[in-house]
């Protein structure tokens, strides 16, 4: 979505639909009717992109090689919010073998505090 020139993105399931933005000093808050759905700090500069990893998860399901290369993956990877830890191919390499498909659901569980050592969102 764009806002002021910048864009911020929000859970896929909600592409193509409208949603209500809330600009504040400090923070852009997202709504899906009343529900809360994404909260970002806003950008600086016009022309910035901020992505969150886990708007990206129901389409990373499906797509499960689209994630090497994903700008939101890059993006958490800068903030400290996804470390070799949490990513599949880093961590089950040794059990799968070279050339192994990375497990998506493993992933998404780790992202959102099922498992593994972060725990939590990092909306």
């Amino acid at each position: 979505m764009c806002v002021r020139m910048n864009r911020y993105s929000v859970p896929v399931r909600l592409i193509g639909r409208t949603v209500r933005v809330m600009l504040h000093a400090s923070e852009l808050v997202v709504y899906d009717g009343r529900q809360e759905v994404a909260r970002h700090e806003p950008l600086i500069a016009r022309g910035a992109t901020r992505l969150e990893l886990d708007h990206y998860l129901e389409a990373l399901i499906r797509k499960p090689g689209a994630l090497p290369g994903a700008t939101a993956l890059d993006q958490a990877r800068a903030a400290g919010r996804f470390t070799p830890i949490h990513d599949p191919s880093h961590r089950d390499a040794a059990a799968r073998g070279p050339g192994a498909a990375a497990d998506p659901a493993a992933f998404v569980g780790d992202q959102h505090g099922r498992s593994g050592p972060q725990g939590g969102r990092g909306a």
